[in-house]
């Protein structure tokens, strides 16, 4: 049976793939600053992963044959007020797990750096759908920070032969994932004027952007099939390569729950930086490992809502 170690175990991509390998047959490690409900899956241990001696006595002690690499700060927003935070969580665990992985390669571990399609900055609509091979140009912190994650595990990969697979995952959502993400943040307020407590308005920031959005469910599977089937060294993107508007899908989730909504934009909500239109092109992942998103959108708003709708304050 082969191990896998999960970092950020306890968050929502970490929850949902550590119970997925689970399901799969695989002895599942995760670890995280705290006890997480991921332990329902999962052997847990507490870390500071930037703490380069704890990442070594963590390492030493679960000796995973695959790490999957999701710890992180993953708001773009709150890097504008985090710059110095942000880089240095992004960044040194990931550095302090090359590092031993380089020392010891009698491990023959994989490892799996889940990265971030806002590397990619600004576009031009020409430009779309954005492809691997597309030079980066970050625009927050948070980017620059993912990027770094990148070009340290490109480095790793062509100087030492580390053994490592890097993704550019786009936006992804679904059931359990916390308001503080745009979808969810729609569904709970939908949840909430369906269920009477509170108007119809919805505060939103700026709905006319468009992304590219994939289900959780997609998402964790296009990681587990890169763990055997990613070529070492490669960067994948993780993209339905299909793009929405915000307010379409907002609209969506209204007309799901069955109700009408005034939009009422908020702007503590738009960033300092935005990009009109992201989407990207997932041939490249579905050439080396066969995967493609499943779940439709609707289905994935779907969920989000009955989520909200079972899980609203009382």
């Amino acid at each position: 049976m082969k191990r896998v170690l999960v970092t950020g175990s306890g968050g929502f991509v970490g929850q949902n793939l550590s119970e997925m390998l689970h399901a799969d047959g695989f002895e599942v490690l995760g670890v995280d600053r705290r006890e997480t409900p991921a332990a329902r899956f999962a052997r847990t241990f507490a870390a500071d992963l930037c703490d380069q001696q704890a990442v070594e006595a963590l390492l030493v002690d679960t000796r995973p044959d695959r790490i999957v690499h999701l710890a992180a700060q993953s708001s773009a927003g709150r890097s504008f007020a985090e710059p110095h935070g942000t880089i240095r969580t992004n960044v040194l665990p990931v550095l302090h797990t090359l590092e031993y992985l380089r020392t010891n390669p009698g491990l023959r571990t994989r490892l799996l750096a889940v990265g971030s399609a806002e590397v990619y900055g600004r576009v031009d609509g020409r430009e779309l759908p954005l492809v691997e091979s597309r030079l980066p140009n970050p625009l927050s912190p948070y980017a620059l920070s993912k990027l770094i994650q990148e070009q340290c595990c490109s480095q790793y990969a062509s100087l030492y032969d580390v053994d490592v697979v890097m993704t550019r995952s786009f936006n992804h959502t679904g059931a359990g994932q916390t308001d503080t993400y745009v979808l969810s943040s729609f569904a709970k307020q939908v949840a909430e004027i369906k269920a009477g407590r509170r108007d119809a308005k919805v505060r939103v920031g700026n709905v006319d952007v468009r992304r590219d959005f994939t289900d959780v469910h997609d998402v964790c599977r296009a990681y587990t099939l890169l763990l055997d089937r990613g070529r070492r060294g490669s960067i994948y993107n993780v993209c339905s390569g299909v793009s929405h508007s915000l307010r379409e899908l907002l609209e969506k989730l209204a007309a799901l729950a069955g109700v009408d909504i005034d939009i009422e934009v908020d702007e503590n909500r738009i960033r300092k930086v935005d990009i009109a239109e992201l989407y990207g092109d997932n041939s490249r992942i579905t050439a080396d490992t066969g995967w493609k998103p499943q779940i439709p959108v609707e289905d994935t708003l779907a969920g989000l809502l009955h989520h909200w709708a079972e899980n609203l304050e009382e």
